[in-house]
């Protein structure tokens, strides 16, 4: 009896349990699912996957245009500071004096930067902080050739030596033109005082009707990678011949 009820309950051999299940392919799962569910398996579990591809490959081929293509050298850097030359004024002059040195506008441009405030009077002011730290960048990395900011401004920067000594840049005819029109100081590695900068009163760029910042100076960053043209530039706006 007991042999008996051991045979009916023992599960045969055949039975489905002990067949070896076949293993679905990704391509037979996703087939037989329906659309909602095809879409829930890819969100589940390509797409992370799909967007760090696409990151990937947009990056490359961003990296491979800008090194195919280069957009125009820039061969003069002006930052100008507490809109001491409004945006208007820098689109022309920046076409204008382009011409002045007959640039092929394909491969070089100027740039005239307008977009940084400085304030003695807020020193954390998030606008002033920020374009403090931009300017730090702009100038260690030697990106700065012509700096115009107004005086008060100018002076911090003169005295930490952020500018060349003007009497080794300019012509000594230069020299004697801007004799009245320079901005001395000292610096805190040299104490012996030296021209470092140039008022902007007398040129086209100062409005005589009515300047929006006190005493505008302009100077010639120490590490400029474009000495002669920042040296022309000062030509230009004071209407000086080569």
């Amino acid at each position: 009896m007991k042999e008996d009820h051991f045979k009916s309950t023992t599960l045969d051999d055949s039975a489905s349990i002990y067949q070896p299940r076949q293993k679905q392919t990704e391509k037979q799962k996703f087939s037989e699912m329906t659309f909602k569910e095809k879409v829930s398996y890819f969100n589940d579990y390509y797409r992370l996957k799909t967007i760090v591809f696409v990151a990937i490959a947009v990056g490359i081929i961003y990296l491979a245009y800008t090194i195919l293509n280069p957009g125009p050298k820039t061969v003069l850097h002006v930052t100008s500071i507490n809109s001491s030359i409004d945006m208007e004024t820098a689109e022309i002059l920046e076409a204008n004096f382009s011409d002045y040195l007959n640039l092929d506008k394909d491969k070089e441009n100027v740039f005239i930067d307008t977009t940084l405030y400085l304030s003695n009077e807020d020193a954390m002011n998030e606008m002033t902080m920020a374009s403090e730290q931009k300017l730090t960048v702009l100038f260690y990395s030697g990106e700065i050739d012509i700096f115009i900011a107004p005086e008060a401004e100018f002076a911090r920067y003169a005295n930490s030596g952020f500018f060349s000594k003007l009497s080794d840049q300019l012509t000594t005819e230069m020299c004697s033109y801007f004799g009245d029109s320079f901005y001395y100081t000292q610096t805190e590695e040299d104490p012996a005082k030296g021209a470092y900068g140039i008022y902007l009163k007398d040129s086209i760029l100062y409005d005589k009707t009515g300047q929006p910042m006190e005493n505008p100076v302009l100077g010639i960053a120490v590490n400029s990678k474009y000495t002669e043209n920042a040296v022309d530039f000062i030509r230009y706006i004071f209407e000086l011949t080569k």
